[in-house]
């Protein structure tokens, strides 16, 4: 097996591995907001009481939904701009913009995530009102997605630049508008 074709078979494992987790994410943050939002109705509405601690699930499972959902855009390729940009290049002249864009998107997430990280730090001190949670729990959040996004613009840069995959724009796709 070639160089090339390993570092294919692996920016794809990791792609398809970022998409499980963030799906798995997007589920559970999900249905939690959902759960929270149905027992806060049914205990205000219903039981016309309150649960004081109900109202900062919401602020912590937010941005773990986010999070899900803005790398799972990010590994499909299913950026609006971007697709436009690509959809009126020809083919050698997309996947030039493509490496270009995904080498600036992986240095400037990984900034980002590193920045984000002396945020947690800071934020670990502060505590929610009620729950006590520590404030890093959101940053958390925001770390990992730039280190996923960041991750995600590597391996398209593995895909199409050393695998010479083509950059195929299709906004219609129900799974993404690049591949």
């Amino acid at each position: 097996m070639s160089f090339q074709t390993s570092a294919v078979a692996v920016a794809h494992g990791v792609e398809s591995t970022v998409e499980a987790i963030c799906k798995v994410v997007l589920c559970i943050a999900g249905f939690g907001l959902l759960g929270v939002l149905v027992v806060n109705v049914v205990v205000r509405y219903g039981l016309h009481g309150s649960v004081g601690a109900l109202s900062e699930f919401p602020a912590l499972l937010f941005p773990w939904f986010v999070m899900g959902g803005v790398v799972t855009a990010s590994v499909r390729g299913s950026h609006v701009a971007m697709q436009l940009m690509l959809h009126s290049l020809a083919p050698v002249g997309r996947r030039w913009l493509a490496m270009f864009i995904h080498a600036l998107s992986a240095v400037t997430f990984m900034m980002l995530a590193w920045y984000a990280v002396e945020n947690t730090i800071i934020a670990h001190d502060e505590a929610s009102t009620i729950l006590r949670v520590p404030g890093s729990v959101g940053y958390s959040a925001l770390v990992l997605t730039f280190l996923l996004i960041g991750i995600s613009s590597l391996t398209a840069l593995v895909r199409i630049g050393i695998g010479h995959e083509g950059v195929i724009v299709d906004l219609a796709a129900d799974n993404g508008g690049i591949t």
